[in-house]
């Protein structure tokens, strides 16, 4: 392989410009008959933050989002995963042409110095004058590959890139690099990127009147849509929606029988309903709640979640792992008051 970078990209707090430092010459790609490339390393600094875009020492990639279902002016809350150990996807490889790559070699320099880093100012200085001794490759046959970040992905101590090349040139004999963007990639951030909207189940009665031994039904003031959000970027596409399945309600205590009821949504035509005025299961508290504290209910909806590489939400979706959203209520209990005649 003939040109690249070994970029090691740690990703422990939130930056803007990592603090860059050069441990020599060591050639990590061959160049044949040009320049070695640097062997780097990279921490990140703890004082500053992202800006939008890219900045002197990443790229991000610039993604259209396409988010349906989310009603103008109404809340909402991240999708939760059910999957306690799945992670949207922090990086993946950009082709660039060598036109492309010097520009993208000519920010980070410019940026690096408008924002006074030094170090990492000399270390593009320096980029720049070893890809102009081969003149970025322009007329071979091949592309270059560019590490970009997932924008919507929040830099943390959890959020490492598994990729540790920076950039790397492709000629027509070299492998592909290991993770250009596809659409599962694109459906992974997808489903990260997705917001559901926010419900408060209405009780009866109502939550701040609850009676003892009386039970408690549930519904929605209004209909839930699905909810659907497509990545795109340079062609590919995936779409991902969510559609609300089922219902679990719990008490917020153990002075209830039953303690919590599950229930499963309707298709009205309109969105998805629930009503448990005539379910065989409903929520009845035991004991009233003293003075002014109050018991919290939790109302958590189990959303169904597919994805198809699609630029429209399409059917017969291929399933990803189911999405929560809840939704916690206080409310107050009391004796039900006997009526003297």
């Amino acid at each position: 392989m003939s040109g690249g970078l070994n970029f090691r990209l740690a990703r422990r707090s939130v930056v803007a410009v990592a603090c860059l430092s050069v441990m020599g010459a060591a050639a990590v790609f061959g160049l044949g008959t040009g320049p070695a490339v640097a062997d780097i390393s990279a921490q990140p600094s703890a004082t500053t933050s992202v800006g939008a875009g890219s900045d002197s020492s990443r790229l991000y990639a610039d993604v259209h989002w396409t988010k349906r279902g989310i009603p103008k002016g109404g809340g909402s809350q991240p999708i939760t995963s059910s999957n306690a150990n799945w992670s949207p996807p922090v990086c993946w490889y950009k082709s660039f042409t060598p036109a492309e790559f010097e520009a993208e070699i000519e920010r980070r320099y410019i940026e690096a110095g408008q924002a006074n880093a030094g170090t990492v100012y000399n270390y593009y200085y320096e980029i720049q004058s070893q890809m102009n001794e081969i003149d970025y490759h322009k007329g071979d046959h091949g592309s270059w590959w560019v590490l970009e970040w997932n924008p919507s992905v929040e830099i943390s101590p959890d959020s490492i890139c598994p990729y540790d090349t920076g950039w790397l040139w492709q000629g027509p004999a070299d492998p592909a690099p290991p993770a250009p963007v596809t659409p599962e990639m694109l459906a992974q951030a997808a489903y990260g990127e997705t917001r559901l909207p926010t419900r408060t189940v209405v009780l009866s009665p109502r939550a701040d009147n609850q009676k003892v031994n009386l039970a408690t039904y549930v519904k929605f003031a209004e209909a839930i849509p699905e909810v659907s959000v497509t990545a795109s970027l340079d062609g590919v596409s995936a779409t991902v929606v969510a559609v609300p399945y089922s219902l679990h309600i719990d008490a917020g205590t153990t002075y209830a029988s039953p303690t919590s009821c599950d229930y499963t949504f309707t298709d009205s035509g309109d969105g998805y309903t629930v009503d448990s005025s005539d379910a065989g299961c409903n929520v009845t508290y035991r004991k009233a709640t003293a003075g002014d504290s109050t018991y919290e209910l939790q109302a958590r909806i189990t959303w169904r979640v597919s994805w198809t590489p699609t630029a429209e939400p399409q059917p017969g979706g291929t399933p990803l792992d189911d999405g929560y959203s809840t939704y916690p209520q206080p409310v107050r209990v009391q004796e039900i008051q006997a009526v003297n005649r």
